[in-house]
């Protein structure tokens, strides 16, 4: 597992603690598995990672939906431009 780096965990974290409870706990999750999934540093994270983690993980759709809002999520803290592709169920 890749460490993050202390701005992107702090981030992490900060979105954690604002809204709701649960449903940002799962999406905070969401963000570290796939981190943890893609093997790099998040700063290091580009499309073709995303769509690697959808083929191999073959989620549910609703389930998809959740990991693609994760996502957009970690696009906006990293500060990328735009928002990651989408799974193959939103297409």
């Amino acid at each position: 597992m890749t460490p993050l780096s202390l701005p992107l965990r702090r981030k992490i974290d900060l979105y954690r603690r604002k809204g709701g409870k649960t449903s940002r706990r799962n999406t905070a999750a969401r963000i570290e598995r796939f981190i943890a999934f893609s093997g790099l540093p998040p700063e290091q994270i580009g499309k073709r990672h995303i769509y690697e983690f959808y083929e191999q993980q073959q989620f549910a759709q609703s389930t998809e939906r959740d990991y693609h809002y994760a996502l957009c999520q970690l696009w906006r803290m990293l500060g990328r431009p735009g928002e990651p592709p989408k799974p193959p169920s939103m297409r």
